[in-house]
């Protein structure tokens, strides 16, 4: 077998590998979102599964280092956000007509650094599963719904109500007995959970699968008013009740303390505005544990609820080791904000009661029909195929507020249907996707003005509702389907094709002349060929003519002279100033630093000669010049003049007393006389982060600086922060394509994985290369760590070496040994959690300058409570809006 074949065998081995990984375990579906890799969980010997094979959008994230010990679980450690569109959906296959539990957890734990909880909907195909409202951000939430599959997928879809970024941790499902298993859930009904406990246990904790065969997960419930009474004998589990209950968690129950009788339970339920009285199931189980009980000696007992107005019982509890329950054989309306049951002993009773375990579920009607099964099919396939960005997540018609853009529907006796689809002039390529043939409700199809291939299909024919079939202005070529045509002649079809001058709207045209069509197409496939050549030497050209502009090559206005020509110097000043260029204080990334002093009043001054070799022209250089004097910022270094004299271009800066930052934290250049401690390095920090936000979002057109690194932030004699070096800076509008550069720009260890693949340069790629600054700034070590005993030798990213030491030893061992325990704790591990976000990976998924400049202030105030050190508005200029990420502006 060739090798292609052997792949296809291996892609397929990996896909059923998946496919078993998932559904082990009885059917057990584990899904870790944001996850990359599968892992075994530790807690309870299930197998979990990254989420890309279940979604298609969103972006993913790690929980802050420091928050990881108030997770619940590992599957907590990492979550899916979705800042982008209104509803994002799981795809999650399952059996037809079986009951589930589907659980999903959510840990906010500030992983963007906004601290602001969002909240938002869940729903389970098209029915509102629960909102999700996070009051606590370490606090690990979960939400539970026991219902019945109605087809062979079910849909788990995220909305955005508008307060926040939906966000995801886990993703669980579990199937249970459908034949006695909660037998009030039902296709039109489900349980969602409010509270499953386990009442007095011994040990505080959940618990959960493998001592729960279906992976409910059981709370510990203790109550000061109660005592504890357990045996060590399995109690007899009834396995075909509706509500089986582990043996482990029956072994133990409350009971009311010394002297006490009544056993009393309230449960707090805030009503939302405008909410309807809630429809509850509720369960109480029972089982004696108490062997000294004598066969005189009796426990009965009474419920009262404010679910009910009269007493229920008296009931008698069963013998010894003998499970029951009592329970709700249909719901009940709860009309107040808190739920209350009172246990009592009924007359003749020698003891108080007990209880060991409770649960309470909200009963939801699903009243929102999914569309025709086959039909959903057809378009997830369709959007498949053409590879569809609209908003095109969870079911096509429902609900009304989702439906998918290009699409109406219609309601037949049971199930929407899809009467019309319009895809035009959305880019789709390929052939006419055989999905269209499943929509044998279609009445309507356009898709006109696309690059649609290859033959009309036959299967339209078979459409029968179909009146209306536009598919003009794409390339089809070939004979139109005989029905099609007829149906068209008869006026039933209203068929437009123009535009594909490929078609043949005379059948005998097409037969009677094949050779010459074949000969054409040869004609044009050499035509195309060279002028595919011909393209590709002029763009190669273009790029070697450019090949170093640092600028976006997107079309500008061509820029207007400087007009302050008092800061205009001569070649021959910069040579005095120089002293002939004698003094090299630093490299730039387009020319050399030489140390110089003003003539015109005796300062002291860097000037940046740049020299042809970097590529640099007269056009480039002006609009760096006007770039560079428009700014003004305290922590961005001042430009004291130019030079544009021939062939000589030059920047004249203030000199900056104290030389860049890099002699001081990191290195063989890190000077062994001065030391700065972690207050200070914070400081720097925060500044830096400061002149890089004023970068972004106080310049318009945004600035990139592309080169951040200690060599290039600049200290002045009081120890002020002035970022340098904008010979690699890269202007763009904020809403322009970026332009790929042909060569990755910027310096090695701190330029991020973006920027080596695509060469493509934004602010998140600046954030990169400042979290790197920040991790130098927190170790003391360089970005690139040179591993002993490799020749020649080799590197390591401050990145890859830090990691798996703070996550081994924790945050003392990783700080620069210089700090000598003279730094707050706290405010060092939350500066490294900020450094970790900023340099993750995914672009996407790190955090604007403005929030780090935020958390940065805040581990200021750690250091200095009684102080604020910055003032975040200050620095902008009159009028600046700041972007406080809200509902519309997150921490992305």
């Amino acid at each position: 077998m060739g090798g292609f074949g052997c792949n296809l065998l291996f892609i397929l081995f990996l896909e059923s590998m998946f496919i078993i990984a998932v559904n082990s375990k009885d059917g057990f579906i584990s899904i870790d979102c944001g996850q990359e890799k599968s892992y075994t969980d530790t807690q309870t010997g299930l197998f979990y599964v990254s989420d890309s094979k279940f979604v298609d959008t969103g972006e993913t994230h790690k929980i802050p280092h420091g928050m990881v010990k108030s997770a619940l679980n590992e599957q907590a450690y990492h979550l899916r956000s979705f800042p982008n569109g209104t509803r994002n959906c799981y795809t999650l296959d399952v059996v037809r007509d079986v009951k589930y539990l589907v659980r999903a957890s959510f840990m906010y734990a500030n992983y963007d650094l906004f601290d602001k909880m969002p909240e938002f909907d869940i729903y389970l195909d098209s029915n509102l599963w629960s909102n999700v409202k996070l009051i606590e951000s370490t606090t690990q939430y979960m939400k539970e719904n026991l219902v019945v599959s109605t087809r062979n997928q079910m849909l788990v879809c995220l909305v955005n109500t508008g307060f926040g970024t939906p966000f995801i941790s886990s993703l669980e499902l579990r199937p249970l007995e459908k034949e006695h298993m909660y037998s009030l859930v039902l296709p039109n009904q489900s349980f969602v959970l409010f509270q499953r406990l386990n009442v007095q246990p011994i040990v505080d904790k959940i618990l959960r699968y493998p001592k729960d065969r279906y992976d409910r997960i059981w709370a510990p419930y203790l109550l000061k008013s109660l005592e504890t009474l357990s045996t060590e004998s399995e109690v007899r589990e009834c396995k075909k009740c509706n509500y089986p209950v582990p043996s482990d968690v029956m072994k133990t129950s409350g009971i009311p303390i010394a002297n006490g009788s009544e056993l009393n339970i309230k449960f707090d339920w805030p009503l939302v505005d405008g909410e309807e009285p809630r429809q509850i199931i509720f369960v109480l189980h029972d089982a004696e544990v108490d062997e000294s009980m004598a066969a005189i000696q009796s426990r009965n007992y009474t419920v009262s609820s404010n679910l009910f107005s009269s007493l229920r019982g008296p009931f008698e509890y069963g013998r010894y080791l003998d499970w029951g329950y009592y329970y709700s054989t249909s719901p009940w309306s709860l009309y107040e904000e808190s739920l209350t049951f009172a246990i009592r002993p009924a007359n003749g009773s020698t003891h108080p009661p007990f209880l060991n375990a409770i649960e309470i579920y909200q009963v939801n009607q699903l009243t929102e029909p999914s569309t025709i099964e086959e039909e959903v099919e057809a378009m997830m396939e369709i959007k498949r195929f053409y590879k569809v960005k609209k908003n095109w997540q969870g079911d096509p018609c429902t609900p009304n507020e989702h439906i998918w853009e290009g699409i109406t529907c219609g309601n037949n006796i049971h199930f929407p249907s899809i009467l019309s689809v319009n895809l035009t002039s959305n880019e789709l390529n390929g052939e006419i996707s055989i999905g269209f043939r499943k929509l044998k409700k279609l009445r309507s199809l356009d898709l006109s003005n696309n690059n649609l291939v290859g033959t009309i299909p036959n299967f339209l024919e078979d459409l029968s509702k179909l009146r209306v079939l536009n598919l003009s202005y794409n390339n089809l070529k070939g004979n139109i389907p005989k029905q099609l045509q007829d149906k068209s002649d008869d006026g039933i079809l209203n068929m437009s094709l123009e535009g594909n001058p490929g078609l043949c709207l005379d059948p005998n045209q097409c037969e009677d002349k094949p050779d010459r069509s074949k000969k054409l197409m040869i004609i044009i496939s050499a035509v195309a060929c060279v002028i595919l050549v011909v393209s590709a030497l002029i763009v190669l050209y273009a790029i070697r003519k450019y090949d170093n502009f640092p600028y976006c090559c997107c079309k500008r206005e061509p820029p207007s002279p400087l007009p302050i020509k008092s800061r205009r110097f001569t070649y021959g000043e910069l040579i005095t100033m120089t002293d002939k260029f004698s003094t090299i204080i630093g490299k730039g990334g387009s020319g050399i630093v030489y140390l110089g002093v003003n003539q015109r009043n005796g300062s002291q001054v860097a000037v940046k000669l740049l020299s042809l070799s970097s590529s640099q022209d007269q056009k480039e250089f002006e609009m760096e010049a006007k770039l560079l004097m428009d700014i003004s910022h305290k922590n961005l270094v001042t430009l004291v003049g130019y030079c544009n004299e021939k062939n000589h271009l030059g920047l004249v800066y203030k000199y900056m007393e104290k030389g860049s930052l890099k002699q001081y934290i990191s290195g063989k250049d890190k000077s062994s006389i001065h030391k700065i401690g972690w207050p200070c390095r914070l400081k720097i920090a925060a500044e830096v982060a400061e002149g890089l936000d004023y970068l972004h979002r106080g310049c318009r057109p945004a600035i990139v600086h592309r080169d951040i690194k200690p060599h290039n932030i600049l200290l002045s004699e009081d120890w002020e922060v002035k970022i340098a070096d904008f010979g690699l800076s890269k202007v763009f509008e904020k809403d322009a394509s970026l332009c790929n550069m042909t060569v990755a720009k910027g310096t090695p260890g701190y330029i991020a994985p973006e920027c080596l693949s695509n060469l493509s340069f934004n602010e998140k790629s600046d954030v990169y290369s400042f979290g790197i600054v920040l991790l130098e700034l927190i170790t003391g070590q360089p970005s690139l760590i040179e591993k002993y005993g490799y020749v020649p030798p080799c590197y390591v990213s401050i990145v890859d070496w830090v990691e798996p030491l703070f996550r081994s030893e924790g945050i003392t061992k990783i700080v620069d040994s210089e700090f000598n325990s003279k730094y707050d704790i706290d405010s060092v591990d939350k500066a490294y959690n900020i450094a970790m976000a900023c340099v993750t990976k995914s672009a996407s998924s790190r955090p604007i300058m403005y929030n780090v400049f935020s958390q940065l202030n805040e581990c200021l105030e750690l250091e200095n409570p009684h102080e604020k050190i910055f003032d975040s508005k200050s620095s902008f200029p009159s009028g600046f809006e700041i972007e406080m990420a809200s509902a519309s502006t997150v921490l992305r």
